[in-house]
């Protein structure tokens, strides 16, 4: 028997008069009928609401933490299906909004959903409907972040361009999350053979190691060479151990002295000398301007590249960098509450040292790294870039790597090993892989930056 024909007959059977106990067995039926189905559909009801609630507790708690990487919407929809399933007891979501305040704080998400009713439906009840809003607040924590790139010479044309287009994406990314009030700081630090930390820091140089050198019509550059007795694998601060200027001199008399040809990277004591450090700051033009600025120079000692950006995260560097850095007491304190210390470290290429390249380390014939077999120094750079990983791990810092191009498979297990978990070491054949691995740590970082 249908359900209409059921309901047809039960109430034809009350309105009968002709016997004395039938219309009150009927109406006692007709109660208890629809108390049965008040207490089913009311409980499927509630099933629905809950479920919604959490659906959208859900979306909106991942679109928040993915801000910057999604469209909002999108997000929100996407989680908020997978946490209700449509169809679950028959409901389905009827309308789904989001709304993000102005200054990106406050997550505003509503739902309606509907389900056919049961029992109910005997008594020309033949849905139910539910609504439901979460309001999500974010806690943000603030973060410190060091780029170190690759701007060794094989990054040169394409690759270098890839980069750029990568960090840029980066940066858009975390710029673009960025809320009103938070603290959010990135620098950047070009290596090669060598890093630049500046003209304008000649104080972290040993007195009068500028004096006596022949730098013809330029002058120095900033690159440095690396601390010799261990101190190239440690932030120790200068006043601890000084540096000896970057100073690549001629195999003929420095005949580049009389040089009509412009002297920079490319020939004079500065050769090989990379872009400048950009120091942590909260302005994104200056790391854009940073970026544009790179080029491709020189040979590989990804360890080196690596130390200067835990200098530049490490706390006992806090007054040294100037700028940004000095004006907000950066780098701060390692545990600082809601505050984050990360670095991305990015090359295409394994540790070169070779007999015809002056490097940080000296020429390889002066044996700083212990040999002069390029092989054996090439070892002892891995050594001292696994080293100096372990140190910034062991600080508390998050540390993301990438591999780009196919660089080799040493230098892949060692950015591998270095990175702080294995979800944050990024394999990145080509340019489109190398921005994906960018957008990517840019959603992990904004994860890390957004709790409920």
């Amino acid at each position: 028997m249908s359900m209409r024909r059921f309901r047809s007959r039960l109430f034809q059977f009350v309105r009968r008069q002709d016997g004395g106990v039938l219309p009150l067995a009927a109406a006692s039926m007709v109660a208890l009928i629809g108390a049965v189905g008040l207490a089913v559909d009311g409980g499927r009801l509630v099933l629905m609401h809950s479920s919604l609630q959490r659906a959208i507790d859900a979306g909106g708690l991942s679109a928040v933490a993915k801000l910057g990487t999604t469209t909002l919407d999108d997000e929100v929809r996407k989680f908020t299906a997978v946490n209700f399933a449509d169809g679950y007891i028959g409901a389905n979501i009827t309308s789904l909004t989001s709304a993000l305040s102005s200054d990106k704080k406050t997550l505003t998400v509503q739902a309606a959903a509907t389900a056919p009713t049961t029992f109910m439906s005997l008594f020309g009840i033949h849905t139910m409907s539910t609504s439901a809003e979460t309001v999500i607040e974010r806690a943000v924590g603030g973060l410190e972040l060091v780029l170190v790139l690759d701007n060794t010479g094989s990054m040169g044309g394409s690759p270098l361009r890839d980069l750029k287009t990568a960090t840029n994406s980066l940066l858009d990314i975390l710029f673009g999350d960025q809320v009103v009030g938070e603290k959010l700081y990135v620098g950047v630090v070009p290596f090669s053979q060598s890093v630049n930390i500046g003209a304008t820091h000649s104080d972290w140089l040993t007195p009068g190691s500028l004096k006596g050198l022949d730098w013809g019509p330029t002058k120095w550059g900033g690159c440095v060479e690396a601390r010799a007795d261990g101190y190239d694998e440690t932030d120790d601060v200068p006043s601890m151990k000084t540096f000896a200027p970057y100073y690549w001199k001629d195999s003929d008399k420095n005949r580049w002295r009389n040089s009509k040809s412009s002297l920079g990277q490319s020939l004079g004591p500065n050769k090989h000398c990379p872009a400048e450090v950009t120091p942590m700051t909260s302005t994104k033009s200056k790391l854009v301007t940073a970026v544009r600025d790179m080029e491709a120079v020189g040979n590989t000692h990804v360890n080196y590249g690596a130390v200067w950006g835990w200098r530049m995260l490490s706390p006992k560097w806090r007054g040294l960098w100037g700028g940004d850095m000095n004006n907000n007491e950066l780098p701060l304190d390692y545990g600082t509450e809601s505050m984050n210390k990360a670095a991305v470290i990015m090359t295409d290429g394994e540790n070169t040292m070779t007999s015809t390249t002056y490097t940080a380390y000296g020429w390889l014939e002066e044996k700083r790294l212990g040999t002069d077999r390029s092989s054996e120094a090439v070892g002892e750079l891995n050594d001292r870039l696994a080293a100096v990983c372990t140190a910034m791990k062991n600080a508390g810092i998050i540390v993301y790597t990438i591999a780009f191009n196919r660089p080799g498979k040493s230098i892949e297990d060692l950015l591998r090993g270095c990175a702080t978990q294995p979800a944050f070491y990024f394999n990145s054949p080509s340019g489109s892989d190398l921005k994906t691995a960018f957008e990517q740590i840019g959603g992990s970082l904004s994860n890390l930056r957004v709790s409920r």
